[in-house]
Parts: structure tokens; sequence; C-alpha cells
């Protein structure tokens, strides 16, 4: 199957380095936030989530900010294609790049289109959001640049599991260990049953912070894509064989003390849940 450029006003390497001067438009849903299926940096057979994806076949997508339109890839519709595999990517004034992958465009779009402006629809039952922050070259959370939503569910803390070589154990209050580094495996989903991933969790042992991961950016490395929290980190350091989050390597002397784990959500709210636990 042939991608091509269905816009051709000149190339695309030029564009990155042109300047627009129209005014940035107010910031819009491409889709309803309801039809958010999976979030920024959620495991994906093995890699991250580089942007939000949307279940919402046929659903209208729509810019997220004024624009100009600099690359345009579809199949044409050319017999034995498969429709909804076209690509829309916007630049913005204020250094963003947005991309729309998974729509079929509208036939007379234009060059430039302001936010909010349909730009095609959803061609499959999926299709993702992404946004690039050009000037500091890394994908960016979208959830941080959408207007809020608060009417959002709280991050509710799920199973969190404990594991140190075969033995692998549910977190309870009172349970007892032995010393040494051990796994965190935390599942964490919304209050209404559906799957998300906090912007941030941390994990606390007798008050003191013992580890982090914030779910915000992520950035081209040697490695190839990795999220910033705050150092760079891979796929597999944040996320197990099974796609959970895990904190590894988690050193818990002997003593009796409490472990906490901390949510924050995308609108700043934070859920925690604390189990004192005998090392010994």
């Amino acid at each position: 199957m042939k991608m091509s450029c269905r816009i051709c006003l000149v190339p695309f390497i030029l564009l990155q380095l042109t300047f627009f001067p129209a005014a940035v438009g107010a910031r819009e849903w491409p889709d309803k936030s309801v039809n958010v299926q999976e979030p920024f940096g959620a495991a994906q057979s093995g890699h991250f989530n580089r942007g939000l994806s949307f279940s919402s076949e046929g659903q209208r997508i729509s810019a997220w900010s004024s624009g100009e339109v600099i690359w345009i890839a579809d199949t044409g519709n050319p017999p034995g294609s498969v429709p909804g595999e076209g690509l829309i990517v916007l630049e913005h004034s204020d250094g963003f790049r947005s991309s729309y992958r998974g729509i079929e465009r509208r036939p007379d779009l234009k060059y430039h289109v302001s936010g909010g402006e349909w730009l095609g629809y959803a061609g499959n039952d999926v299709w993702i959001f992404e946004i690039t922050d050009v000037e500091r070259s890394r994908i960016v959370d979208p959830i941080s640049l959408l207007p809020s939503r608060n009417d959002m569910p709280p991050v509710s803390i799920g199973q969190v599991e404990m594991m140190r070589g075969s033995d692998r154990l549910d977190i309870r209050d009172g349970m007892q260990l032995t010393p040494g580094r051990w796994i965190i495996i935390v599942n964490e989903v919304y209050s209404d049953g559906s799957r998300a991933i906090p912007v941030e969790i941390s994990l606390f042992w007798v008050g003191e912070r013992i580890g982090s991961l914030r779910f915000d950016a992520m950035a081209e490395s040697d490695e190839g894509i990795v999220m910033e929290i705050p150092d760079p980190r891979s796929y597999d350091f944040i996320y197990n064989p099974d796609g959970q989050v895990w904190f590894r390597d988690v050193l818990l002397n002997a003593g009796k003390g409490t472990l906490e784990l901390r949510l924050r959500d995308e609108t700043g709210r934070v859920v925690s849940g604390s189990w004192s636990l005998s090392v010994r």
C-alpha cells in the first residue's frame, strides 16, 4: 500500500523552519474526551503510547489549535486499500506540532486551519492524537495542554503486589517481609473501572520518597524513545512484561515502618494507600 503526500506546498523539512504570525487559537479537544481509550505512556505491545488513543469510528476530528497543515499522508482510497490509515500534521505558532493518526481527511482541507475546525473523520476503531514540543525535541502528554476534565473520577489504587524472586504477594497491612530488595507492582484504575495512567506515582518508605514515576514527556535517545521522569527511563524500566507499572530494586531494611503509595491524576488530585510492614 502506498502512502502519498496529498498537499505538496513546500518541502516538509523547510516547513519546519517556517514561523507563522497567526495568533494561537483556543486549544480544544480533537475528539470527545470520553472517547479516550488509552492515555499517554500506557503500555502497548512492549512500547510506550506516544499520544492519546481514541475509540471513535466515524467521529469528526477537529484541530487542537490554529495552525498550518504541513503534512498529509493517506491511501487515496485506491482499490483494496484500508480506510482510516491517514496522517495529518499541523504546525502551531507556539512551538508545538500536533499529529492525527488514523483519520480520513476532509476533501477540501485548507492550508491554514483554525482551532476546533474539523479535519476529517476517525476511519478505524482507534485513532491517535500526538503533540510534539518542537523547540525542546520531545513528545508531551496531550492531557497537559488540553482543557481540564474536572468531571473525571479520580485515579484509585487498585491491586498492589510485592515480588522477590519467585515470591509474588498481594500487599496488605501488617504483613511480614524479609529484608532486601523488592519489586513493587502497581495496577491503577479509575474509580469507574476503566484503565488509566496517572500523571505521577510516588513511593515512600518511613516518610522518605524512595521512587517516583512521572508520565508527562518522552524523548528520543540512543536507545530509542525514553520517558523523562525526570531522568530518562526506558520502557522496561517502567513496565514489566505484563504491561504493569513497577518500582524495581526497592530496598527494605530490617525494622518496622509504613510503605505509602501516592497517585496524582490529571486534575491534580492525589490519592494514597499505606501499609504497615514488619521487615525482619
